[in-house]
This record gives structure tokens, sequence and C-alpha cells, in this order.
């Protein structure tokens, strides 16, 4: 990255940074961005011609740019005809090991997302970007770490992001990943009931946010009630735990699922096939009963269960299996994914809180990443452009409890903001016209 200290700057942020170190994020910098439409993520209508003086890291002055004075020696970008929004998270990414990781960070900054919730990547990785990141060594996002996924122990071999943990093991594991420095413990779908309900009493005990999959084992009412943060996929990419737990037929699919997952256990194939026939998804659908749903989401809401939909992947995830299911199973699995989306809406109405999250790999340079299609599946899911932002700004902010220092662009908050090339709120896809990007107060510099 390089810093230029010019009276005036006009840049473009694309998709490989210069290498070198970052910045020190103690060095004092003052950068101006002036003559902007603010769309500062509190809820308020976009203001012009504002001028937001930031200081070292910090959101400094914010004002019509013909009350603010540029100080000096600032670096100045107008922002004339753009559009300034707070730094985007992605509250769904699996970064990998190191190497993979540095190299993911960058890409993720320069496309505007200063903030990465990781569900899952190897302990020491991870822990090691995250502490490389906040110390000023890579470029890149601040970092929210689970460390692994805890799953039940299984007969294949498991990939190093995943944990197995056994009933008896439950507590010590979350005590040893705390003691590691983890932000917050990943539950998977094939948790026993024994080992969930543990994993859940002493996170609540260490004051652990824990979040993730619904277990096949453990309604959606349960997970809520016991105090599971956020549920990605609604539930499971293959497994539809929330339209189960919202259907008046629960306890006959749910035990259909449990009995599929029974087989793989035993050493058996994994259960796409049976999730994925006919006359499954058309009982599912069938019997989806909205009462129901609006009396889960309600608890939902006073638990402060999050979602996570990751729309683009779930998508994904359906078109790749399309092509090998017969039609009637095809058109029945196309009958589900509507209806998913539907109980997306209800859960909106319910008053849920939702969160931006893509749970995909970056596509090679310069296609636009997830998070920017994510925001776009999330809108046409039933979203405005508004809602959309937020569930990418702000939302995250406040899940994390991070309200009084991210989130918005406000007077003392990080300078972790974006500049567009145009208006979000018109169009969300917007996001993608990264125009600039401000990492705790330094601008990123494209490579020429």
């Amino acid at each position: 990255m390089v810093i230029r200290s010019v009276m005036v700057m006009t840049f473009a942020v694309g998709a490989c940074l210069l290498s070198s170190p970052a910045a020190s994020p103690t060095q004092s910098t003052v950068v101006a961005i002036t003559d902007v439409t603010l769309i500062d993520g509190t809820g308020a209508s976009p203001r012009s011609n504002v001028t937001v003086l930031l200081s070292g890291d910090r959101i400094a002055r914010i004002g019509l740019e013909r009350d603010v004075r540029v100080p000096s020696g600032a670096i100045t970008l107008d922002g004339h005809g753009k559009f300034l929004i707070p730094g985007l998270w992605d509250m769904h990414v699996h970064l990998g090991n190191y190497d993979d990781g540095t190299k993911t960070l960058r890409r993720l900054a320069a496309n505007g997302i200063t903030g990465v919730r990781d569900m899952a990547s190897p302990i020491d990785d991870i822990l090691r970007l995250r502490r490389d990141v906040a110390e000023g060594r890579l470029i890149g996002p601040i970092i929210v770490a689970a460390g692994p996924i805890l799953q039940r122990p299984l007969l294949f071999a498991l990939p190093p992001l995943v944990r197995s943990v056994t009933d008896a093991e439950a507590v010590k594991t979350v005590d040893d990943l705390r003691g590691r420095g983890v932000d917050f413990i990943k539950v998977g779908d094939t948790l026993t009931r024994g080992a969930y309900f543990a994993i859940a009493a002493e996170a609540r005990r260490l004051r652990l946010p824990f979040g993730g999959h619904l277990p096949i084992e453990v309604s959606a009412l349960e997970a809520a009630r016991a105090g599971q943060r956020s549920v990605e996929h609604f539930g499971s990419a293959g497994m539809r735990n929330l339209l189960i737990a919202c259907s008046t037929d629960e306890a006959a699919l749910g035990g259909y699922v449990r009995e599929a997952m029974a087989r793989v256990y035993a050493g058996g194939p994994l259960p796409d096939e049976a999730l994925n026939r006919a006359e499954f998804l058309t009982r599912m659908v069938a019997t989806y009963d909205r009462r129901k749903a609006a009396t889960l989401f309600r608890t939902f809401v006073r638990s402060g269960m999050w979602q996570v939909p990751t729309f683009v992947a779930l998508e994904r995830v359906w078109a790749e299996r399309r092509p090998s299911l017969a039609a009637a199973d095809a058109a029945a699995a196309e009958r589900a994914a509507n209806k998913t989306r539907e109980m997306f809406v209800d859960m909106k109405r319910a008053g849920v809180k939702v969160m931006a999250g893509s749970d995909l790999p970056l596509p090679p340079a310069p296609a636009a990443l997830p998070l920017h299609d994510e925001l776009v599946a999330l809108v046409r899911a039933g979203l405005t452009s508004a809602e959309a932002l937020e569930a990418a700004t702000r939302a995250p902010a406040e899940f994390l409890g991070r309200l009084s220092t991210d989130g918005t662009i406000e007077i003392g908050k990080r300078a972790n903001v974006v500049l567009l090339a145009g208006n979000p709120l018109e169009d969300i896809a917007n996001t993608r016209r990264v125009a600039a990007v401000i990492l705790r107060g330094r601008p990123l510099m494209a490579a020429e």
C-alpha cells in the first residue's frame, strides 16, 4: 500500500493492492472527503455537499462543505457526484489458511469490505491473521473469528476447519477455544443434543456468543431458547431446518432427516438424494404454516437470534444439484427454494434481524465479490436497498456489540468508509462501484 501526501487525490480502488506492509494505525493522517453525498447508516436521509474529516483512525468532523475547513496537508478526496457509506461487513466468510487468507483479505478490503466474521478456518491460521491485521502487518478488514466448526465425530476424515466433539468433550472444548482467544463458538448441524446443550450452557457461563447451523437433533425453538445468536443458511444448506420448524408436520419431517443422517453416521452415503425427493419436499412446502412460523419468529426476536441467509451460496447449491435430480424432484426442489424466500419475507415482517454473509470463495479478479451479489439477492428476496445496506453495515456492528465504534459514519467512530460511484439506495448493485476505500483512516491505493 502506498500513501501519497498530496493535497488533492483522485483514485480508484482495483482488485489487487500493492503488497507492501500496511501503514501503522497509530500514525496520524488527516483525510478529507469533500462535496460528497453522505449515507451515514443511521437511518437518516442522505445529505449532499458534505465534507467528512478523518483524523488518524477516527471520524473527526462531519458538516456541510462550506462549514468545514480542510486542514493544510490533508489528503483530500473529491467526493463530487459520489456517495460515502460505512465500511461493509461480510458476516459469513472462510479465510482458510494463512497464505490464502492474506490474499483474500487484500481483495476484500479493495472491494469495500472492512470487517468479516470468519465462520470456520484452521484456528492457528485465523488467529494469526486476526492478530496481524489488528497490529498493522497485513492489509485487511477487521476479523471476528470462531476457529473451527464443532461437529459430532464422523467415520470419515474431517478438514482442519472442523473439530469433532463428543458429549463428554463439549465443555472442555468451549473452555479450550475460549482460552485460545476465539470471539465466538460455531456449532454445526451434526452435533448431538447432549453436546449442543452442553456447549450452549458453557458458552453462556463464559459469556461467549455461539452461532452457526441448527443441529438436526435440536429444534429451532430450542436453539433460540438456548441462546444461539445467529443461524446461517436458514439452519443448514441441505437440511432446510427452518422450513421444517415452520411445518405442521415438523415431527415427521424432522424424523425423516434424522433417519437419513443416521445412515451417514453408520458409514452410508451422504443424504443428498434422500433430502431432495419430491415426496419429502412437497410435504414440507404444503405443510408450511404461517401462524406457526410467526410464533417461532417472535421467539427469535425476543431471544435475539439473528439470521444470515447466504442466499447466493444457497442458490448455487440448489443450482448444482438440479441437473442430477429427476424431473419431479427438481420441480419440488424449486418449490422448496421459493418457499424459503417466502419464509424470509415472513421473518422480515416479524422483525427478525438479518445480516449479509456470502459463504463463497472469491471469484477471479476483477469480478465483483460474493457479498455484493448477496446484497442484490437480499433485495430480490424482499428487503429494500436501504435494509440490505444496513444488513452489511449497522446490523453487524449491533450484533457484535460494536455499534459505539463501528457500523455508521458518526463523529468518534472508526474511520472505515467506502466511496461509491453510484447511489446504493437507488440500486444496491452500486456497492460494486467502489471508487475509494478508507481503512482505519488510511486510503488504500490501487496497483497502477
